[in-house]
């Protein structure tokens, strides 16, 4: 291909880079809006910049949301996407120990480096493993499923 396109008129060699490149570029957008609609729920550096007590903690509609959601889903785990570098480890570390305080089990958690911003958290419940999100959903809208 590449000597085809070396022989090739340059017109036709402009046209064909030119394509391909768009073609990139609506896959790399595509990628970019899957990974940005994948994370549930986003805690930011400006929420988590008060003063921190398991009143606080538990007044962040994000966190409750989160928890709500993980507690509604037997088997489900919490993954959270943290910011690289120092400061998002400490973050993380602190995030994580107030969770485990709060009595969500270390076993249900997963902290992967890399959200999407460098000044948020963002927590991601997702089904037990095998499981998928409609498996999930039909179970919870199944008048008399899931109740113990």
């Amino acid at each position: 291909m590449y000597l085809m396109m070396k022989k090739a008129d340059p017109e036709l060699r402009c046209s064909w880079y030119s394509v391909m490149m768009k073609k990139s570029v609506f896959i790399l957008f595509f990628l970019l809006c899957t990974q940005v609609e994948a994370a549930g729920y986003q805690l930011t550096a400006q929420q988590w910049a008060v003063p921190r007590s398991t009143e606080t903690i538990l007044a962040m509609p994000v966190l409750v949301k989160a928890v709500q959601e993980l507690q509604a889903t037997p088997g489900a785990r919490l993954v959270l996407h943290y910011p690289g570098g120092d400061a998002g480890t400490l973050w993380m570390n602190e995030l994580h120990s107030w969770l485990v305080a709060l009595g969500i089990p270390t076993a249900t958690m997963e902290i992967v480096p890399g959200s999407s911003h460098n000044r948020v958290i963002e927590l991601e419940v997702l089904p037990p493993l095998g499981i998928t999100a409609r498996d999930v959903r039909n179970a919870n809208e199944t008048p008399g499923r899931g109740e113990i």
